[in-house]
């Protein structure tokens, strides 16, 4: 028997222009089982950032899918990824969410294990099991590839899934705007974790490409936008590749950083941006220099607002339930006042108390609330917004939506039907 037989048919809850979405695929059991066996399973998934793990002996305690995982950092600087679950009896080995260590000792029966993923110390492996265990059999199971890009770290279970570049395609010329706008490269600061009864698509197709939101949603932030009919978009969705999705401000040619920000931006900001423009523009070239990432998604659950700083894990816990993960992501080599200043922006707006987020984890919580109704496969969902009308991105990197445009959520939800259907 077919262990998937008895589910809905992804194939009948998403049309296959992306454009109509059945509701049950925010609640149904099975579907999320099987997503977590083939989405989770075979794309590639951000584990974190090198600035985790500033030296050798350093460990992140992450996640990918429900699957829990640990990135450390060998003592020759490589780093490694391995499920966090002890070989003997399935104990989480490391229960600390970051640290040093050469290696791991599983408190349930005192397995010991190197930062390498070696079992290295089984306690009576003399005299309680006859000297006959091969402990190089039994070393923590590692995932199928590992790969950076930029500063951050990657990882998949899928020993055929195509590199890394590969996979992000034009995606990583977008994120380069924030990755590799200076030589020092980018660090994260800080976590932050909390939970929202909602599932994992709502909130990594609103990351992806929902501008359209904005003065409705967040009409309190935004005094200017106070009449919705004039709450128009910022920014232009831009689709890279199908599944990834970013919205992109287009500034006029010529535009310095400096004058990307609102005039009230703390000076040593204002100031900072100044400084740093010459090198921003010969790193990324003047077409790129002048574009600002306002949101984004990497297929599946990498998630960005660069808008305010924050870098986003979308790990889900259920099929109503994720765990979201936020850092502020800055430049390496700012002044530390910068940092503070950037930290305290991720904090106020898409930290876990932000106003912003508040404004869209209630949201996101009817989405899938809703998606219970019992009619719920009567009441498909209209993702037809600019259906018809997109143009190639610039560059002919991608496609993008003229105006406001569900470009990118049809993009996300034509990748998902085929992950979870091939």
């Amino acid at each position: 028997m077919n262990v998937h037989q008895h589910l809905v048919d992804p194939l009948d809850l998403v049309s296959p222009d992306g454009a109509r979405v059945d509701q049950r695929v925010f609640c149904d059991t099975d579907l999320y089982e099987r997503e977590l066996d083939t989405v989770f399973r075979r794309c590639w998934l951000l584990l974190g950032h090198e600035s985790q793990l500033p030296e050798p002996g350093s460990f992140v305690r992450t996640s990918m899918g429900e699957d829990p995982v640990l990135l450390t950092r060998d003592r020759d600087g490589r780093l490694h990824a391995h499920l966090n679950i002890c070989r003997h009896r399935g104990t989480e080995l490391c229960r600390v969410d970051r640290g040093s260590a050469t290696t791991f000792e599983c408190s349930y029966h005192g397995w010991i294990y190197r930062n390498d993923g070696r079992l290295v110390g089984v306690p009576g492996r003399k005299t309680l099991y006859y000297d006959e265990l091969d402990t190089s059999d039994w070393g923590l199971a590692p995932v199928a590839e590992l790969d950076t890009y930029k500063g951050l770290i990657f990882a998949t279970f899928d020993p055929d899934a195509p590199p890394l570049v590969d996979y992000l395609g034009n995606a990583a010329w977008y994120l380069d705007i924030i990755l590799d706008r200076r030589a020092g490269g980018t660090e994260l600061l800080g976590v932050q974790k909390w939970r929202i009864p909602t599932n994992w698509k709502v909130v990594s197709e609103n990351h992806c490409g929902d501008e359209y939101h904005v003065g409705f949603a967040h009409r309190s932030n935004f005094a200017e936008l106070a009449d919705p009919a004039h709450s128009v978009p910022m920014a232009r969705e831009i689709r890279p590749e199908v599944g990834h999705g970013f919205g992109v401000f287009l500034f006029p040619e010529g535009t310095r950083l400096e004058h990307t920000v609102g005039p009230e931006s703390p000076p040593a900001l204002r100031a900072y941006l100044g400084e740093i423009h010459d090198e921003v523009v010969e790193r990324l070239g003047p077409e790129r220099a002048r574009m600002g990432l306002v949101h984004g998604c990497v297929f599946p659950n990498f998630g960005l607002v660069p808008v305010f700083n924050s870098l986003r894990i979308c790990q889900p816990r259920g099929v109503g339930e994720v765990e979201m993960w936020s850092f502020a992501l800055v430049d390496r080599d700012a002044p530390a006042e910068v940092k503070r200043v950037l930290r305290a922006t991720a904090l106020k707006t898409f930290g876990p108390a932000g106003s912003f987020e508040q404004d869209d984890g209630g949201n996101w919580s009817d989405v899938t609330r809703m998606s219970r109704s019992a009619r719920r496969h009567r009441v498909p969902l209209n993702l037809t917004m600019g259906l018809g009308h997109e143009a190639a991105a610039p560059g002919d990197r991608g496609e993008i939506g003229l105006t406001a445009s569900d470009i990118n959520q049809r993009g996300f939800y034509r990748r998902w039907r085929d992950e979870v259907t091939r």
